[in-house]
């Protein structure tokens, strides 16, 4: 367990370092850096005093990595894991606006499986995705070797458990992105094609669609496909049912006529409320790192959204509306760790969470930021072990 979370710690810096705020870093063969790029490097600047609703929120970093809905705000935390069973206890907590705890649920599975897909409900409560993730075990074999089955868990507004649907087969990612409406869920995500799949190789893929009633039944599977790679990267809720921005590699089935000459395509397709494609476009869509980070008044807030533009404090992670002002949460990268292993092919990056307070007509009103690097001291002695 100790060594695949410090994998996963791994490619959490590195999508830091590529993404967030510009720190490219590379190391060439020989262990030396060959590009650094810090002039975005510096600690945001603390501008007016932090409201006192928000201080012990501050204080502790209550809001790094949440997930942020119109009135509910969703974390999650690994409580626990046994490294010889390769087990782990995860637990999805639920809060309001202002950190006030209401609500969780704890859930413990094999260590291949994890929590995604958080989505609050219009009953109260929240939903989640206990999604399965293969990998291969270090003395041979991999998880896949045995059954497995993705979980979509619903909660209710106290946190007790309402529903819990296995779906055999059936990996994470292919429940992506979640989605209620008129008493049902709908869920989109890619899936590796049953059909050609290879263990141990990322095989052709296909657009998985699913649909559940309120009680978790599933009513509806499909999917979109072709006999290549087909991912998507973004779905959306539309007025006449959900818009897919899609990746494809196929030129036959539901991507015929893209020439595809084996190289991807984009494509917008539209689906309705029953999944049947009402719309093909050989176009582009939503980007993949534009992703939904809060809610207001109703529509879905992403990261190129008019009200971040010109954001100046590191990548936003989260939006939260108060009406007549909102805060915008971020991760901003600070500086380089002195010490990264030599046989790390990257640099590990220190980073804080910026919490940005702007009035209704966005002027920022206040600014502070609290560490939220790793301890790369304990990570960099795990990885010398290993």
């Amino acid at each position: 367990m100790k060594k695949r979370l410090v994998a996963t710690c791994l490619l959490t810096v590195l999508s830091c370092v590529l993404v967030l705020t510009g720190c490219s870093v590379k190391k060439a063969e020989n262990g030396n850096d060959t590009t650094t790029d810090f002039k975005e490097l510096d600690k945001i600047e603390h501008i007016e005093q932090v409201p006192d609703a928000f201080k012990t929120i501050v204080e502790n970093n209550i809001f790094e990595g949440i997930t942020a809905f119109e009135t509910k705000l969703l974390k999650t935390e690994v409580c626990s894991a046994d490294e010889k069973n390769k087990t782990v206890m995860q637990k999805v907590e639920m809060m309001d606006t202002y950190g006030k705890a209401l609500a969780d649920y704890t859930v413990s599975s094999e260590d291949a499986y994890h929590i995604t897909t958080l989505t609050a409900t219009s009953d109260g409560g929240f939903l989640f995705v206990l999604g399965f993730q293969d990998y291969a075990y270090e003395r041979g074999g991999w998880a896949s070797d045995k059954e497995f089955a993705s979980r979509i868990i619903k909660c209710g507004k106290d946190g007790k458990l309402q529903f819990d649907i296995p779906l055999e087969w059936v990996e994470g990612a292919a429940l992506k992105f979640c989605f209620e409406k008129d008493g049902k869920f709908y869920f989109f995500g890619t899936i590796e094609t049953p059909e050609t799949k290879n263990q141990g190789v990322h095989s052709y893929t296909d657009i998985y669609m699913c649909v559940l009633n309120e009680s978790g039944v599933v009513i509806e599977i499909k999917s979109i496909a072709g006999s290549d790679f087909d991912s998507l990267t973004a779905a959306e809720l539309a007025d006449e049912g959900f818009i897919l921005s899609v990746n494809s590699q196929s030129d036959d089935g539901d991507f015929s006529g893209s020439n595809s000459k084996g190289y991807p395509v984009d494509w917008v397709i539209t689906v309705n409320d029953e999944l049947e494609i009402t719309e093909k476009k050989i176009e582009s869509g939503r980007q993949y790192s534009d992703t939904k980070i809060g809610e207001k008044e109703g529509r879905p807030i992403y990261k190129s959204d008019d009200l971040l533009k010109g954001f100046d404090a590191g990548t936003p992670t989260a939006f939260i509306d108060y009406g007549d002002f909102y805060l915008i949460v971020s991760e901003n990268i600070t500086g380089q760790y002195e010490n990264t292993p030599p046989m790390v092919n990257s640099i590990w990056c220190y980073t804080e969470t910026v919490y940005s307070g702007y009035d209704e007509n966005g002027n920022l009103i206040f600014r502070t930021a609290v560490d939220s690097s790793p301890d790369y001291d304990a990570m960099e002695q795990s990885y010398l072990k290993t």
